[in-house]
């Protein structure tokens, strides 16, 4: 067995023993009786909803995707990229593991941009341009929270973490400060150039990068809607301080590859934040447990998508027997 997929497979494990511990320790806390009554009384048509909201999400993507691959001169059909999305998302929730649904789109993209790297560019740059929205929503919405804001502990210092981290990671892509590093790194310096060349190519492109500003908010909206449908489904209302600043923080943080696919990781930190705004360990529970489950079965389809590119077009190495 390659030191590759050694690391990767104590990596997974690393984060399944993550997932299980901390759901196990929220589910010793909670109420069953409790948590039971909140999924049976669900409201179905909302919950309906909330699947339709996230699958608007993946299928609006595929245009920023699209965008960012033409500011990079480069290429690909709609309904293809819309394909490829369905299907990284379908290995991102319910099949992560050896190979994330980000490394899918960009390898079945390489051949449109030329290259892997570029292809990887071009996703990393549809990641990176959602966090952005996801901070700046997070950061206005905490300075118009009023007091409400003041009961999330250490908000503030964490929404200004994320945003020095942003605007550090935009000055490297954009500055010669990493040319030395390229130079000196081998095959691996040429890979990073790629990535940096493709990321400046859109941050240079104003039509392109204004085009992708407006459609990441319009997405991170779109999230945002998910989140409150699903809270209706289960009889919450939740307010503004909710939507606006502690989810996108914490759909940030589930970037973080510490756990199974967000399991856990979401949980915990939906009990912690929502706690502070006066809801209860239950009723935060079952909101992010039904969020997680929305995610899964709405990218579902992905798998048949799957079976069809792995007949027809060569696997990434990590997938194939």
């Amino acid at each position: 067995m390659s030191r590759k997929k050694l690391h990767t497979r104590w990596q997974l494990l690393l984060q399944i023993v993550f997932t299980i511990g901390v759901l196990f320790w929220l589910l010793h806390n909670t109420n069953w009786p409790s948590l039971s009554q909140r999924f049976a009384e669900m409201r179905p048509w909302w919950f309906v909803a909330a699947m339709a909201s996230y699958a608007l999400n993946l299928s609006v993507s595929v245009i920023r995707w699209r965008i960012i691959l033409l500011a990079m001169e480069r290429t690909a059909p709609i309904l293809w990229l819309l394909r490829l999305n369905w299907v990284g998302a379908y290995f991102n929730q319910v099949l992560p593991g050896a190979v994330s649904g980000d490394v899918i789109r960009a390898w079945y993209t390489r051949q449109q941009t030329g290259s892997m790297p570029l292809a990887l560019a071009a996703v990393f740059g549809d990641r990176f341009m959602g966090m952005g929205a996801l901070i700046v929503i997070a950061a206005v919405a905490f300075a118009l929270g009023g007091a409400r804001v003041g009961l999330l502990p250490q908000m503030g210092w964490t929404i200004g973490i994320l945003l020095f981290a942003y605007a550090l990671i935009v000055l490297l892509i954009l500055s010669p400060l990493l040319n030395f590093l390229e130079k000196i790194s081998g095959k691996l310096g040429d890979k990073l150039h790629d990535i940096r060349l493709g990321m400046g190519a859109l941050l240079r492109h104003r039509l392109a990068l204004s085009a992708t500003i407006v459609l990441s908010f319009t997405i991170q909206c779109i999230s945002v809607l998910t989140f409150w449908l699903l809270a209706h489904a289960l009889g919450e209302a939740p307010d503004a301080v909710a939507l606006w600043v502690v989810w996108p923080v914490i759909s940030l943080f589930l970037a973080l590859p510490i756990s199974f696919a967000g399991w856990g990781l979401r949980e915990g930190l939906m009990v912690f934040y929502l706690g502070y705004l006066h809801m209860g360990h239950d009723q935060a529970l079952a909101l992010s447990l039904l969020l997680g489950f929305t995610m899964v079965l709405t990218s579902l389809p992905g798998a048949l998508l799957w079976i069809g590119l792995h007949r027809h077009h060569e696997a990434p190495p990590d997938l194939q027997a």
